[in-house]
């Protein structure tokens, strides 16, 4: 009799736990669109189906800043800014574009349109004989202008069947944890 006891006391405490489960779903969700984010940034291109395909196209033009580091990673502002939240029905995934107004852009690809203010254009003279330096001289005034440019689609957000894998792998294993510790 006893045994039949303590049998129905672990079968009411795994219920009590498996349906904490469903609060647990979305929280998952988000973990797992944050993996997938740092994934892409990091293999450089948006992974569907354990691969990045296509890559995203590298820069036309290399800087000294620029040098070396991965496609859409300069600050690391961009990456960082991509946040998840988990509601209690669904999960969001997003970017402030208030603080990051370039991110739609890099995401989508397109057209895009950029206004230049008016600033003055410093020129380099050569180096001065005594002191050894360059010297930045004057430079004549530029009017601001509307510059036009496609920029080449690098999706870093986006639905993934992988998040979903993602999601079932942690799920199972906290089944498995539930399972395993009673």
């Amino acid at each position: 009799m006893r045994d039949i006891q303590k049998f129905a006391a672990d079968m009411r405490a795994r219920a009590a736990k498996f349906n904490g489960f469903s609060r647990k779903i979305p929280v998952y969700i988000a973990g797992a669109a944050e993996k997938m984010k740092d994934a892409n940034f990091s293999a450089e291109g948006f992974i569907e189906n354990g691969t990045a395909r296509p890559r995203w196209k590298k820069r036309k033009v290399e800087t000294t800043r620029s040098k070396g580091k991965r496609v859409l990673f300069d600050t690391g502002t961009l990456q960082n800014s991509v946040k998840s939240k988990a509601l209690a029905d669904r999960v969001s995934v997003g970017v402030d574009l208030g603080k990051v107004p370039y991110a739609k852009a890099h995401n989508e690809g397109g057209r895009i349109t950029q206004h230049v203010r008016p600033f003055t254009r410093k020129r380099r003279r050569a180096t001065n004989i005594r002191t050894r330096r360059r010297v930045l001289v004057g430079g004549h005034q530029v009017r601001g202008f509307v510059r036009r440019i496609y920029m080449p689609k690098r999706q870093f957000l986006g639905y993934s069947p992988d998040i979903i894998k993602i999601v079932d792998k942690d799920i199972q294993r906290e089944i498995d944890k539930v399972l395993k510790t009673i």
